[in-house]
């Protein structure tokens, strides 16, 4: 759980000369072991708890139980890392100290191989000890008076734990993002990226995942990305029966990548194949859940701002009952005297039901909740202000995305005031006469209008 290799990397970088490891021992009652040194061993007469110097590539948590076990003989059932300790030895070398805790019953026998004696003592009547012993010992002592206080070792085994990954959202020449087909899950579609090891950063792993994935190395490739990093989306990845731990995904920017380096890109034995595709079109690939991970990441690029997602099994609400987790909203405006504020769409295939008339909606952008999204699209697409916004109940239309919000709201219905900010017209129309406009009309509409009561 603790990753010493870079605990043990970070001390080298600082200066630190030698390493050890110690240990102090609790018996039930409170007390602590401490062993004096010899008199012809450096420091006579000076009482220790159970420690010494680790050997070559050795772990601390290992060296740890081995100078606890030559020393005293005692084979613990757990130890827990609780901190570190700084000295000068007496040949002027820097040392860390991994100091660990542990507790065994009360009368375990010692048996000394470097001391001439040994005792259980209390923490507030202690024998002549070193300076750097005093001061651990003395943060046990404060520590272990707060109720319920673990080393943090032993804490760190309690929490929640989250595994971490890494990947770059890029897009190829045309503006299309790039993802790849998993081998082992030949419907799951992914970014180039995968799981950050220990002792590496995100990004690292991110740019270390992309080169093994596709053959570029964007540290070489598009250098700025690296020196100047834009993190996309910040995800949650709530545990499953197939992977029982959390999961924090960074979704890095990655991007435009150039025609030349798009023939030059490789698969590794991980995934089948490459492709890019309008954000829209990857709806038909991908499951609903990877889809929706790519419309947040999108999201987040286009609006310029770092998003945090959850991705859980659980419908999370906002303070006013829309879903948190949306990407589009549909608005229905209603008029006092019965009218529904309509849009013709354009006629392109690119978009959502394109020519036919439609109540306003649009994309989520940045932060918003989906009725700050319905008050801007209402406003964009008509120079209608909506008021008095409610989420519409369900049941939900088949042809309405789980990832849309469907909203209600009034305003006065002023002809005068409309504007065409999108699509063909805009139009406020009798509920009645819907069905007689000339174009079609989803069959959505008439299902939320039942819903709304028009």
């Amino acid at each position: 759980m603790i990753d010493f290799d870079t605990l043990l990397r970070q001390a080298h970088e600082e200066g630190v000369e030698k390493f050890a490891a110690g240990v102090v021992t609790f018996d039930e009652d409170g007390r602590t072991l401490l062993m004096r040194r010899n008199p012809d061993d450096v420091l006579p007469g000076i009482w220790d708890y159970p420690g010494g110097g680790l050997e070559a590539g050795e772990n601390p948590h290992t060296g740890a139980l081995r100078e606890l076990l030559e020393e005293t003989g005692i084979r613990p059932e757990t130890i827990a890392y609780a901190r570190p300790l700084d000295f000068t030895n007496t040949r002027g070398r820097r040392v860390r100290q991994f100091v660990f805790a542990t507790t065994v019953p009360t009368g375990t026998p010692v048996a000394l191989s470097e001391h001439d004696k040994s005792g259980w003592f209390d923490l507030d009547d202690l024998p002549d000890t070193s300076d750097g012993f005093r001061e651990v010992l003395g943060y046990f002592r404060q520590h272990r008076a707060t109720p319920g206080w673990r080393p943090v070792g032993q804490y760190v085994q309690d929490i929640a734990v989250s595994t971490m990954y890494a990947s770059f959202y890029v897009l190829d020449p045309d503006g299309n993002p790039l993802c790849l087909r998993s081998a082992l899950h030949p419907d799951t579609w992914q970014f180039p990226g995968g799981d950050v090891d220990p002792g590496q950063s995100p990004l690292d792993a991110a740019l270390r995942e992309f080169h093994e994935e596709l053959g570029l190395d964007l540290r070489v490739e598009n250098p700025d990305l690296v020196d100047h990093p834009r993190l996309l989306a910040l995800a949650h990845v709530e545990p499953t029966a197939h992977w029982p731990v959390a999961k924090t995904g960074h979704y890095f920017w990655g991007g435009t990548l150039t025609p030349e380096q798009m023939t030059r890109l490789r698969l590794s034995a991980e995934h089948t194949e490459w492709r890019s595709a309008p954000v829209r079109g990857w709806k038909e690939v991908m499951c609903d859940r990877d889809f929706k991970r790519l419309m947040v990441v999108d999201r987040a690029r286009r609006s310029g701002i770092t998003v945090y997602q959850e991705r859980t099994t659980a419908r999370q609400l906002d303070r006013h009952g829309a879903d948190r987790d949306f990407e589009g909203i549909v608005v229905f405006v209603t008029t006092p005297d019965g009218r529904l504020l309509m849009n013709l769409r354009d006629d392109i295939d690119s978009i959502a039901w394109p020519g036919h008339w439609t109540p306003v909606g649009g994309w989520r952008e940045g932060i918003e909740t989906a009725f700050e999204t319905a008050a801007r699209e209402v406003t964009e697409e008509t120079g209608v202000t909506v008021r008095d916004l409610r989420v519409v109940p369900g049941p939900r239309h088949e042809d309405v995305s789980h990832h849309t919000v469907v909203l209600h709201g009034t305003c006065e219905g002023d002809d005068s005031a409309l504007v065409l900010g999108e699509g063909q017209a805009n139009r406020f129309v009798p509920i009645g006469e819907i069905d007689k406009l000339a174009g079609p009309v989803p069959s959505y509409v008439s299902h939320y209008l039942q819903l709304i009561g028009g």
